[in-house]
């Protein structure tokens, strides 16, 4: 393709063809072969839910927090959206300390895209190292999602990561 393009502009040059057109022409064809990054970001899928245990503390206690499409709020919007990004996408599946003790909250979040793909991250309350970006999902379903039971229809999913990817 390229040595045809570099033909086609010698060719153009030699009939005398000004400037602007081969330009012109360059433009156009180098615009035709460059995706757009509009079209690339609609490629990525979309955030379907998020599910998110949270076990430990003083009592440790059991609690369950959902995020779906369904939900309406400007958290939840943020928990979709954050998830979605590839930001979120890229992180591990486990932010973990050395030492897991006393008292502190244990977070999994599993969420569920549009392309049927499953991320399960796991953090331990006050991990140093912990993104941001899992934080603030964590913060943003904590304050939109629904809490639900120990008898969730998803509880044996979220206690058993090892089921996603």
């Amino acid at each position: 393709m390229e040595n045809q393009m570099n033909y086609l502009i010698a060719r153009l040059l030699r009939r005398r063809i000004p400037a602007v057109l081969v330009l012109v022409a360059l433009l156009t064809v180098a615009d035709t072969t460059v995706p757009s990054p509009a079209v690339a970001a609609s490629d990525e899928p979309r955030t379907e839910s998020v599910l998110m245990r949270r076990s430990g503390g003083l009592t440790g206690r059991v609690e369950y927090f959902t995020v779906d499409r369904a939900t309406t709020n400007r958290y939840a919007a943020e928990v979709l959206t954050t998830t979605a990004s590839r930001r979120f996408r890229v992180l591990r599946s486990a932010y973990l300390p050395a030492d897991p003790c006393c008292d502190r909250f244990t977070y999994t979040v599993v969420v569920r895209y549009s392309d049927n793909t499953v991320k399960t991250v796991t953090t331990v309350e006050n991990t140093v190292g912990t993104p941001q970006v899992l934080l603030d999902v964590i913060q943003s379903t904590l304050l939109a999602g629904g809490q639900g039971d120990e008898q969730a229809p998803w509880k044996t999913s979220v206690d058993q990561p090892r089921a996603y990817r």
